[in-house]
């Protein structure tokens, strides 16, 4: 009885953890130029190679944080330095062409190094 219930407990984890697993559609929905709603012009994009821009000075010249991202989790996209090593994970929703995206407690996902610091807006509208 005993490793029967320890089998449905391993079961019922490995099916939760599934349900979680961010799938190609994911991927492609959040894939491409996201437009600030703010109106600040500090556009993210998200490419199918697993590059990640945050342009933080429109310029002249234009100045974009470039770093790696993967999705391995429904809602959890993970912002990786260039050596492909996890930097943060970030929390995002997509919901008709809008994408909500913080650090999971409501602040920014990123912000630049420079300062005056500039913070990456949380709200966006998919681009062309």
């Amino acid at each position: 009885m005993k490793i029967s219930r320890t089998l449905l407990l391993a079961l019922i984890s490995v099916g939760l953890l599934a349900c979680d697993r961010a799938t190609e559609e994911d991927r492609k929905a959040l894939t491409g130029l996201w437009v600030p709603d703010d109106g600040s012009r500090h556009t993210i994009e998200f490419k199918p190679d697993g590059v990640f821009d945050f342009v933080y000075d429109t310029g002249p010249p234009r100045t974009v944080l470039r770093v790696k991202w993967s999705l391995d989790t429904k809602g959890k996209v993970d912002i990786r330095e260039d050596n492909g090593s996890h930097y943060k994970t970030c929390r995002y929703s997509i919901d008709a062409g809008k994408l909500t995206i913080d650090d999971g407690s409501g602040a920014e996902c990123l912000r630049s190094a420079t300062t005056p610091t500039t913070l990456m807006p949380k709200t966006f509208t998919k681009g062309p």
